[in-house]
């Protein structure tokens, strides 16, 4: 067997192991489906990796890279993605946060005052 065939089969079963543990973490709840469909997305790059070899080779000429490489930029580019997007849901939340955090303060001090008012 070749090593282009090798690596082709290593990156197709890496690939079907984590769309799987994936799949199983989101049936599970642990995952929601927006990052499911981006580290699905990664995994189906990664499968079909070996297979894009020689799909990817005239673009890999032109640019002066090597097929591998220029693959591996794309799944660079892919878990930028996913890392942008994890950044903005981060930064939401922390919105949300913020924004409970002082509302149960507000409240707090209301039911104090209401308290005192009892008294």
């Amino acid at each position: 067997m070749s090593q282009s065939a090798i690596q082709t089969l290593i990156a197709t079963i890496a690939g079907v192991v984590m769309a799987t543990t994936i799949y199983f973490l989101a049936c599970r709840g642990r995952l929601s489906f927006r990052y499911t469909v981006g580290w699905l997305v990664l995994c189906l790059f990664g499968i079909t990796a070996g297979a894009s070899v020689p799909i990817a080779q005239p673009l890999a000429k032109i640019l002066k890279v090597t097929p591998a490489a220029l693959l591996s930029i794309g799944a660079v580019f892919l878990l930028l993605a996913i890392c942008v997007q994890i950044s903005i849901s981060i930064s939401g939340m922390q919105e949300q946060i913020r924004r409970l955090t002082e509302e149960a303060a507000e409240t707090k001090l209301r039911l104090q005052e209401f308290q005192s008012k009892e008294i």
